[in-house]
Order: structure tokens, then sequence, then C-alpha cells
């Protein structure tokens, strides 16, 4: 475990440099005769045709490749795993103190990191001004109708608001100034992730003469000031607010030339203000994981995620856990220092972390103890669809029947995917409540890398949803089965919305008990009143 912790630690610092470029990781377990490779080792034997250092500690080391005069070993190792792994964290933290082709380093500890302060991650304390986002020469705009203003910004989406309320955008930018534009027509459109939201005007219509004269001395005409919101339902992992001028000029007559060269802009001092939202969400949400990593990525150094191995990984199986942790570790641009790996056996020590379990079926026996909750089941080396609880026929009353349509079309499909299937299935942990499993599985591993494949294709990453997802036919199946739970805080009087807007049977049950504690005592009053007039009456 510490030589696959040591592994995965380098391989994530590579994917974060390849940043939005992506990243994969071939395995080899023997030294590829050409290229340049990252070579993980623990002890101090020999291994054929590979010129390894003598490990004294943990040590990193660029060594020239006996077979290839024009590529370089980068070596990652120490006299055992921990000193492997304490050699990749040194690579991934503290590259300021190498220097030289070899070096024995010291064991660091890197300072801790706190919840969503990955440093991709537009910041949730405080507003963020756009000049944090992008180059300020980035917010300028040339000519009429110039190309979109992109604004790409990361965050978790985990962001819940009080009634779905927008989050606040605070927006200044600059048009032409002079009588050159058509005010009437001219706008500025605002869009989300290419979801239009709102035109606003460049500027507003001058009074008439001479009262324009007071409008420029005491307002100005050249900067415009405009709020608006972000529908949280809109904001994923990674966002684009993008800002589009479309400016008409001003036809003033057939001897009057028009301005050619206008400029606008947006003021760097603009701000998006992520802090009126909670972080709170109902999971399993594959979407979630495939867009940001999430629920695994809250902490960027993974400091709360265990990755759980086969005994004997396969080369296959140990290339798609690098592939899927770099691709992670590029959203929050921090390499996977506080991650650990078990084996199947080892789950009690990391049963308080979240999980990211690897292993094609039948070779990770894992997925026997940890889907003893989950949407499906394991029955040797085939999977099924778990049967619904006792009261999921009465919430069917209320929600229709998809849930049964769509437990009967996954079933089919996990009766016979076919070669070379994939899953990703996602549940909350049985060992602990609040934390969650995401499982990277397939019929063989072919399968498993094609759903690994899957993920990086942006045709096929859509469609991954719910808490099952299959890869089979060339296409992905996305189903939602099993039960929800939730992670994140919410302050109390938020919570009555929350838990009543998805659970109508509830709403149902209080809305019966309030019109009995209503009734109840009215009725009791009117019985006695009437008790009281008939004595009344015999008297």
């Amino acid at each position: 475990p510490g030589g696959l912790r040591a592994a995965a630690i380098a391989t994530s610092w590579f994917a974060v440099q390849a940043d939005y470029r992506g990243a994969t990781f071939p395995v080899s377990f023997s030294l590829p005769p050409r290229g340049n490779v990252v070579v993980v080792a623990a002890g101090n034997e020999a291994l054929p045709g590979v010129p390894l250092p003598a490990f004294t500690g943990p040590t990193l080391a660029l060594v020239p490749h006996p077979a290839d005069p024009l590529s370089l070993l980068l070596v990652v190792g120490g006299r055992t795993g921990a000193e492997a792994a304490q050699a990749a964290v040194v690579l991934a933290g503290s590259k300021e103190a190498l220097a030289g082709e070899s070096a024995v380093v010291q064991a660091v500890r890197l300072p801790q990191r706190q919840p969503y302060d990955a440093p991709r991650w537009v910041r949730s304390d405080r507003p963020v001004r756009f000049g944090e986002l992008v180059d300020p020469s980035e917010l300028q705009a040339y000519g009429y109708a110039p190309g979109p203003i992109a604004l790409p910004f990361r965050t978790a989406p985990d962001l819940y608001t009080w009634r779905g309320r927008p989050l606040p955008v605070n927006l200044n930018y600059r048009s032409p100034p002079g009588p050159i534009m058509d005010v009437a027509v001219s706008r500025l459109d605002v869009a989300l992730n290419d979801i239009f939201l709102r035109s606003l005007p460049l500027r507003e219509a001058e009074p008439i003469w001479p009262l324009n004269l007071l409008y420029r001395q005491f307002t100005g005409t050249e900067r415009q000031n405009a709020r608006f919101g972000l529908p949280p339902y809109l904001i994923f992992g990674a966002n684009e607010l993008q800002l589009r001028f479309d400016m008409r000029p001003l036809h003033r007559g057939d001897c009057i030339a028009v301005p050619a060269d206008v400029r606008a802009g947006i003021d760097p001092d603009s701000t998006l203000d992520l802090t009126d939202a909670y972080r709170f969400t109902t999971l399993p949400n594959l979407a979630f994981f495939v867009g940001s990593g999430f629920p695994f990525t809250r902490m960027a150094d993974f400091s709360e995620t265990a990755g759980v191995l086969p005994d004997r990984p396969t080369t296959q199986e140990l290339s798609a856990v690098f592939t899927l942790l770099g691709r992670m570790a590029a959203h929050v641009g921090h390499a996977t220092t506080g991650l650990e790996v078990a084996r199947p056996n080892g789950l009690p020590p990391v049963a308080n972390r979240d999980l990211l379990v690897f292993g094609v079926l039948g070779r990770q026996p894992a997925l026997n103890t940890l889907l003893r909750d989950g949407p499906v089941v394991l029955e040797g080396n085939r999977l099924s669809v778990a049967l619904p609880d006792a009261l999921e026929p009465f919430r069917n009353l209320f929600l229709g029947d998809e849930p049964r349509q769509q437990r009967d079309q996954a079933q089919a499909l996990l009766s016979s995917p076919g070669e070379g299937a994939g899953m990703l299935i996602g549940f909350e942990s049985p060992l602990r409540s609040g934390r969650s499993v995401v499982a990277l599985t397939g019929t063989n591993p072919a399968g498993l890398e094609a759903m690994l494949t899957a993920l990086r294709d942006p045709e096929q990453l859509p469609r991954v949803q719910g808490d099952l997802a299959v890869f089979s036919g060339g296409r992905v199946s996305a189903f939602n089965l099993g039960r929800h739970y939730t992670v994140g805080n919410l302050p109390p009087h938020v919570w009555p919305q929350f838990f009543f807007q998805t659970r109508p049977d509830l709403l149902l049950l209080l809305l019966a008990v309030a019109c009995a504690i209503v009734a109840i005592p009215i009725y009791w009053a009117l019985r006695r009143r009437a008790a009281t007039r008939l004595r009344t009456r015999t008297t």
C-alpha cells in the first residue's frame, strides 16, 4: 500500500501540471523500452535493467534511461513503501528544496487543508473579484460584435440556498463614450454554461437637453453597474460565466462617419459572491462525481479519501486508479497527498473515510462487504438490482411509477450486460453514515477500461447520473435506484423546506396530524356544549 500511495501521489502531481489537457497513466511491471518513465521502487533489491540508486531514505532521482538515451527515469523510492510515499509527498509539495540529479529528502508535513479550499476553486467565504479569475486584459472587447468574454470558475456543486435564491453577481462595465451607439438596442448578454440568463442595457438613454448636462455631471455615462443572480442549479464543478457585448452603431446620416474601432470592457472589480450558499446536497449523484470528483474533492489533498484496491491489482486496474485520481486532482489543483490505500481486508482502519473502490467483478472482495446496502448486490461475478424497501409502493403513489420502471430497466441490462461492460456505482458507506462509496468496476478488464474511457468522452459524460451508470453497447445508461442521504449542514430554519420538498408522504402525514390537532378539541368542545344544552332542556 505504501508503494501504491507513492505512485498515486506522483501521478496526480503530473495530472495537476497537465490541468485541462488531461493525463493517462499506463502502468507496467517492467521497464518500457523507450520514453520517459516514472519508477516507483521500495527496497534495495536490484531490478533487471533499471539503474536504481542505493536507497538510504526517501529518495528522488533522475537517471538516464538505459535503452533510450533521449529519455529519463524519475525514481520515487525508499527502503520501504512508506519512505517512497514520503518522497512522493516532497515531489508534490516541497519542490523548492530539490536540486541536482538525486536527493535523499526529509519527510515533510504539508499545511493542513480546510474543506472547500482547493487552489483551483473559487472562494466561498468572501466575494471574488473578476480580476482574480482571469487577467484584466481578457475582460476587454473590441468591435461592435466581439466574441464573448469568458470567466471560468470551479467549485463544489453542493450549493444550496433558501428557496433557490440566485447567487449575486455585482457587475461593472464600460461602453464607448459619446453618441456612438444606439442605446435602445445595444446590450450586454449574460449566460452561464451556455445557458442564457438575461440582457443588460449598455447605457441608459439620456434625458433631453438641458437635463442631459446635469445627468452627465452627476452620474457619468461610461461606467454602468448591474446586479443579477446565478441560479444554484446551473452551477456545476467546472463553470463558465459568459458576457457578450452586442453594440449597434447609431446612424446619424450618410455624411457622418461611424467609428469602427470601438471598445468596451468589464471592470476587474466586478464580483461573484457565493457566501449566501450553504454547503449541502443529496447523494449519491454520479454527475457530481464525474464533473468535479465530489464529495472526494471536498478536501483538496484527499485526506478524507481512501482507495480500495484488489490484493494483486493488474496493470489495467492500476492505470484506472491513477487516471481517475489524476482527473480529480487536476480539478482541485492539488496532488493526492492525504490519500490512504487499503486492501479488501483492511477496511476497518479507513471506515471513517470516503471510499473509492477499484477492481473487476470477482477480483474485488470488498464489494461483497460494501454493497450490502447499495443499489445493487453482487452475486458471484454478476450484479443485480437490490430489492426495494417496504415503503416504496406507498411512495410511488405520490412520485409515480418511474422508480419501478428504472429498477426493471437496470435489472434487464445487468442480466445481460454483454462483453466488456463497465459500471460506476455510488452509494452510502455501510461502515459509517454520511460517508460515500464510488466503485469503478467491470465484467472484465476491457469493461473497466471502457468505463474509464467513457468518463473522458464529452458525448457520454453528461449521461452519467444517479447512482448506477453502465457502459454497454457503446453508450452509457444511468439509473437512480437506491436510498439517498445528505452531506453538509443546514441551519434549523432551512431544514423544513428541504425535508418536505422531497417527502410528499410525510407532508401528507403532517397535514393529517395538523387537522387532527385542530379537529379533536373542536369536536370535544361541541360535544360538551351539546350535552350542556340537553341538560338545560331537561331541567
